[in-house]
């Protein structure tokens, strides 16, 4: 890794959080603590640039989040038996849906991985707050803000590749030293990651102001910090934090269809408790873009149509029939040339699977950008998790049922089949995940905690699934310059 400097240099498009809002732009460039962090706009504006390594766009921008190729969220879950893309069986699309990729063909799997300097640059940013001459009340809050996203790149980055390169406050004070540091041990992510969103959230509030939907919450950093225990299959700290997440106080509860959370005219939904907001303009949802073949019959005719992510026909037919989250989701639509397409009629619009449409039209969508916004995380993932917690500690109780039918009964389904074995619920819990949370980046997680990640990448034909694929390869440049000290994953 090459010699970590003391000053930040950030070249930014401050904003209100992502862009949601009303948009007031600043450059900033060449940033040093002499100059900057003198009030609280230029505190606010420092922590917006950490805010921005997240921000959704329409193919790519940067964000750890996008609607493109190199987004999480996209990336991962075509890795899955949810969703692929039409877009040629050659390139990247064809690699992340049968799990070719390699050290020396990434393809897109690795930009994400770059982004671990912005841990060091946190420590930077939090520093200069705390010299800053703003006030207490001021400093405390940012702090928490940029501890609550140090936490989640961590946990993001080490979900993906697992331990990464952290400098350590002594390594940042002797900033004219070239210091080559390795990965950090699976032990060390989990503390990492644990006191950075501990931290956070002794100050971070319950709630935000709307002009404020998107920056991070007490009920936003512990949810993170669920999914971590998740990750690790910690089920006693799944249970808790769910259970405090689900307290009344914290003011979330379930949309009563599911088709609402996604419409751009409810974005600041009781449901939703880490969104990423997107605006037409400069931080675009492109998801209906991605989706639409040119035929679709859209209710908005200024919308680009590029035909190109499915979900998969086999996990469509998993769906029960009544099921209301199919109603975004069109499995059959008459096209403006007057032909029906199904999948007996597939053309190539629908050759690889349904259109999961997901979010509602938004009037103002104009070419390959939208304004809903996309949910992070929310309470539907929670109470799933929750019932799962239990399941695993002590079978499927009452409890655990009334949990998964919660769930169930919002998308117009009748309660579970009651009877189920532990390992029976646990299948249950998945399927349901998936009919849930689909195309929102949960999949490859779900998968891989459950043991069958590997096992449905293989009924693909010619796949290269492996247990080892788990954790995606470290880039070959990270190893280069770092002369060495950091080392590859197994297997790659």
């Amino acid at each position: 890794m090459k010699a970590i400097f003391k000053y930040i240099f950030i070249s930014l498009i401050a904003i209100n959080l992502f862009g949601c809002q009303e948009l007031v732009r600043e450059d900033f460039n060449q940033i040093y603590p002499e100059n900057f962090f003198q009030n609280e706009n230029d505190v606010k504006n420092a922590t917006t640039a950490m805010y921005r390594l997240f921000h959704m766009n329409s193919y790519g921008g940067g964000g750890v989040y996008s609607f493109g190729r190199d987004g999480y969220n996209i990336f991962t879950e075509v890795t899955t038996d949810i969703m692929d893309c039409q877009w040629g069986d050659g390139g990247s699309w064809a690699t992340f849906n049968t799990h070719r990729w390699t050290a020396e063909n990434t393809k897109g799997t690795d930009k994400i991985y770059w982004k671990y300097n912005w841990l060091s640059k946190g420590e930077q940013i939090i520093k200069n707050i705390k010299e800053s001459t703003v006030s207490d009340d001021v400093k405390t809050r940012y702090i928490a803000q940029v501890e609550g996203l140090q936490g989640w790149l961590a946990f993001v980055l080490y979900d993906l590749y697992g331990g990464v390169p952290i400098a350590s406050a002594e390594v940042l004070d002797n900033f004219n030293e070239e210091v080559y540091l390795e990965r950090y041990t699976k032990e060390q992510m989990i503390k990492y990651i644990e006191d950075k969103l501990n931290a956070a959230a002794a100050s971070l509030p319950v709630k935000v102001a709307a002009a404020d939907w998107g920056r991070l919450t007490k009920g936003a950093v512990k949810t993170i910090l669920m999914k971590l225990y998740l990750h690790e299959k910690n089920w006693v700290k799944v249970e808790e934090l769910c259970r405090e997440v689900m307290k009344p106080e914290y003011g979330y509860d379930l949309e009563n269809k599911y088709k609402d959370i996604f419409s751009i005219d409810n974005e600041i939904n009781d449901e939703v408790i880490l969104p990423i907001p997107c605006n037409p303009d400069d931080f675009k949802n492109g998801w209906a873009a991605h989706v639409l073949p040119y035929n679709f019959p859209y209710e908005n005719s200024a919308a680009q149509k590029w035909s190109g992510y499915r979900m998969e026909w086999g996990f469509y037919h998993t769906y029960e029939a009544g099921d209301a989250r199919l109603e975004t989701i069109a499995a059959e639509y008459k096209g403006t040339d007057g032909v029906t397409y199904n999948e007996q009629n597939p053309a190539a619009h629908l050759a690889k699977g349904a259109l999961p449409i997901k979010y509602g039209v938004d009037p103002n969508h104009v070419g390959h950008g939208a304004g809903n916004d996309f949910p992070v995380y929310r309470l539907a993932d929670v109470i799933l998790c929750l019932a799962e917690a239990i399941n695993n500690q002590n079978g499927p109780t009452d409890e655990a049922y009334a949990l998964v039918n919660r769930v169930r009964n919002r998308a117009e389904l009748g309660n579970l089949q009651t009877g189920l074995s532990k390992e029976a619920f646990n299948d249950a819990i998945l399927l349901e995940r998936g009919h849930e949370l689909y195309c929102e980046g949960h999949r490859r997680q779900d998968l891989i905690r459950h043991g069958k990640y590997v096992e449905l990448a293989k009924l693909k034909p010619e796949n290269l699934a492996a247990d080892y694929k788990v954790l995606f390869p470290i880039p070959n440049g990270a190893i280069t310059e770092s002369k060495g000290a950091v080392k590859q994953n197994p297997g790659y």
